[in-house]
């Protein structure tokens, strides 16, 4: 980070900051950005385009006279009287910041604003109107509260062939291949993200791969783009035999939420399904985690699914989620035999509205400044972000120059 017309310095909770020094009218601050953080499969840079990471950076001030301060977030929410400038083509999220060439197409549908960024170069296996129609459609099926804006790019190679999601801010990316008639189908593994808004205890972990990838072949199973047996082969594709679902130091690899927990979901579908004459499924306890307050434990977990069941299943969850053991391949079919063979859907839940391989998620916690000063007036900026990488031509001085004019009036 480099600065004109500011003091270095940092915040109570010993983050980087910067410190107006009262004097420079037109001060500037160019940000810079690391495109490897993560597990290095989250973010992008190629010679015509990159896809990089958002910078967190909070902007704060204490007007004349006033004892409180006040802080805004440029770079990750909107605000009426700021604009945020590319020197070239770019598109800036909450999460994902791109910067190239690129197209955009746009939706409607469900209360719902989905935009689509396709990447240079990238051409997805689905047209952009196939995708739409597909999130609009898992959209009114899942539980909870559809976020407002869904923000999505497709990206071609060198990009890992997979997905990611960052659920708090609602954008997501996939690769140019993913396919909206794959059983695991990464668009709605990774729309389901956006409607997880549960917290889970460490026992519980594997549940958030676990839930999307369930309910991602579930949806396309419900729109006519797979078949149950696709799903039950790539259910069973991998083992994972000596796996334990809530201890995440015994699983093979990190696909293990993927299958074996996807696996193991539907079969407790199966078995609530059968518990409730078909009236309660998967979905029911889904809204009833999202509804619920504070972190999910297993304790809570299995108290959720037998309220939905109207009868503790505690044995078999004890058995298929605390021990190696698979669920009979006998227990899946019969959790997809709502289903005929071509997809169509004969589940007693249509209709109703029951909220990364991949580790998918970013951690963005809003990171405030609580410095205060001995000036009448005083402005801090404050960046909680790895220094080393990428640079952006992301100028915040006109944006600070309209807040230090607004101080000084007051």
């Amino acid at each position: 980070m480099s600065s004109e017309g500011f003091v270095t310095g940092e915040t109570k909770n010993s983050e980087h900051a910067l410190r107006w020094n009262g004097e420079t009218e037109s001060p500037s601050v160019t940000v810079t950005t690391d495109i490897d953080e993560g597990n290095g499969r989250e973010f992008t840079s190629t010679d015509r385009w990159i896809l990089a990471p958002t910078p967190r950076l909070t902007v704060a001030w204490m007007p004349s006279g006033d004892d409180e301060w006040k802080y805004r977030h440029p770079l990750e929410n909107d605000y009426p009287d700021a604009t945020i400038k590319f020197a070239d083509r770019g598109v800036l999220g909450s999460a994902f910041t791109y910067i190239g060439a690129y197209k955009e197409h746009t939706h409607h549908a469900d209360g719902q604003r989905f935009r689509m960024i396709v990447v240079d170069g990238a051409s997805p296996s689905d047209s952009p109107g196939k995708v739409f129609k597909s999130l609009t459609s898992a959209s009114k099926r899942l539980p909870g509260e559809s976020p407002d804006k869904v923000l999505a790019f497709v990206l071609p190679d060198p990009s890992w062939r997979g997905g990611y999601a960052s659920p708090s801010h609602d954008e997501i990316w996939v690769h140019e291949d993913a396919h909206l008639s794959d059983p695991q189908n990464l668009w709605l593994h990774e729309y389901v993200h956006t409607r997880q808004s549960f917290k889970l205890g460490d026992r519980m972990a594997w549940f958030r791969e676990a839930s999307a990838a369930y309910f991602a072949s579930n949806l396309t199973m419900e729109q006519g783009r797979t078949s149950k047996s696709d799903v039950a082969q790539m259910l069973t594709r991998n083992g994972f035999d000596e796996s334990v679902l809530s201890k995440s130091n015994t699983w093979a690899s990190n696909e293990v939420p993927y299958y074996r927990g996807a696996y193991a979901l539907w079969a407790l579908d199966a078995k609530i399904r059968k518990a409730t004459d078909g009236d309660r499924s998967l979905f029911d306890v889904f809204e009833r985690m999202n509804a619920h307050k504070g972190p999910i434990s297993y304790a809570d977990f299995r108290a959720i699914v037998a309220n939905v069941a109207e009868q503790s299943m505690n044995s078999w969850l004890n058995e298929h989620v605390t021990t190696s053991a698979t669920p009979k391949l006998q227990d899946i079919t019969s959790g997809l035999g709502g289903y005929s063979e071509s997809g169509d859907v004969r589940s007693s839940n249509d209709g109703k509205a029951s909220n990364r391989d991949r580790n998918y998620g970013i951690s963005n916690s809003d990171r405030f400044s609580t410095m205060t000063g001995d000036l009448s007036s005083t402005l801090i900026l404050s960046c909680g972000l790895g220094l080393i990488g990428l640079m952006f031509g992301l100028t915040l001085a006109q944006y600070i120059s309209r807040l230090i004019e607004r101080v000084w009036k007051r």
